[in-house]
């Protein structure tokens, strides 16, 4: 048996309102009147209208509606790819804007100063498209306002994620000196005075801001700190050399949980027990974090509600809910999540 003779062939003409209204022997206006919820016809008619639209599934041309209407009901996401933080937050993005009805386009970008040429071609693509708004993470946080000019003067409203640039942009994001400060109180009320932060090399951005918190918390205190910079290929090899040091840190605060993991691995080949021999604190609260052996203390963000908070705070300025043309800075509170990396310090 041939498969024409067992599927029924398929009409792809797109059904128009002029299709509606010649079925349903009424105007094209009476169609787009009654489809809009603005019609003043009668019961039967609007009734008429309807069935007919239904019997030939009729979907609306968003486009054309957005022609007229100067909105395409569209908003531009560009966010790193990761599994978790990134998703999450795109996530939010996409539940928060789907509510309220508007659509949102994801683009990838690479978090980085690298990123940066990069990132300016992805904005052109979300700018052609005629985006009512864009959600962006930048790729770094240096960024000045010409790198989004082609937003600004389009009066197109820009929101930036975790990472605060120094552009007038709406930002939303964790509370990083909040962050930085709750990892040091909790450190030094289990007695520790001698600390190492392993992080990244700094650059402006969420991450520098978590570790000035910390290191402000720790000198406060009359503790001492040392900071050890690296990539993920270089926390194991770090951490091996101020391991055995003499004078080593009685706890080590890792400016991500992945950086923590790198710390653990270092501590089962040096032969240290966590945390009888040394705490360690991580940031972000990614799924793995309670799995570890043991159990990683960390600060939890919650990158859903940043998510969340940012396609309302876009919704607000592109529905004119805010009258404040100031930009709208939102720190979503972290928690401390403590687990059984932590100690009392030896």
């Amino acid at each position: 048996m041939s498969t024409e003779s067992v599927m029924p062939k398929r009409d792809l003409k797109r059904v128009s309102q002029q299709d509606i209204a010649r079925e349903a022997n009424v105007s094209r206006v009476t169609v787009s009147l009654v489809l809009a919820g603005k019609d003043q016809t009668s019961e039967e008619t609007r009734k008429r209208v309807l069935e007919v639209a239904k019997r030939l599934k009729y979907r609306p041309n968003l486009l054309v509606q957005g022609m007229q209407s100067g909105r395409t009901g569209v908003v531009g996401m560009l966010m790193p790819p990761s599994p978790y933080f990134h998703a999450m937050i795109a996530q939010g993005v996409h539940d928060e804007l789907v509510r309220n009805d508007f659509v949102p386009i994801q683009l990838f970008t690479q978090s980085s100063p690298e990123g940066k040429a990069a990132e300016l071609t992805q904005i052109h693509r979300l700018v052609d498209r005629r985006v009512d708004g864009v959600i962006i993470f930048p790729a770094d946080a240096s960024v000045p306002d010409v790198h989004y000019r082609e937003i600004w003067e389009r009066g197109i409203p820009l929101v930036t994620i975790d990472r605060e640039t120094t552009t007038h942009a709406d930002h939303v994001g964790t509370d990083e000196d909040l962050g930085g400060q709750m990892v040091a109180e909790h450190l030094l009320g289990l007695g520790h005075r001698r600390f190492a932060h392993v992080t990244y090399p700094a650059r402006p951005g969420s991450v520098l801001r978590r570790r000035e918190a910390f290191l402000k918390a720790i000198k406060r205190a009359g503790a001492e700190c040392s900071v050890y910079e690296g990539n993920h290929k270089d926390f194991i090899r770090l951490a091996a050399e101020f391991l055995t040091q003499s004078t080593r840190p009685t706890a080590i605060f890792c400016a991500t949980d992945v950086i923590a993991m790198k710390l653990y691995t270092s501590c089962a080949q040096l032969g240290l027990k966590i945390p009888d021999d040394i705490s360690i604190v991580g940031y972000a609260d990614f799924p793995f974090s309670e799995d570890m052996v043991p159990p990683l203390t960390t600060i939890k963000q919650d990158p859903y509600a940043i998510g969340t908070a940012a396609a309302t705070t876009l919704l607000d300025r592109l529905l004119d809910r805010i009258a404040d043309t100031a930009p709208k800075k939102l720190h979503i509170k972290p928690q401390a999540i403590i687990r059984q990396s932590t100690g009392p310090a030896r």
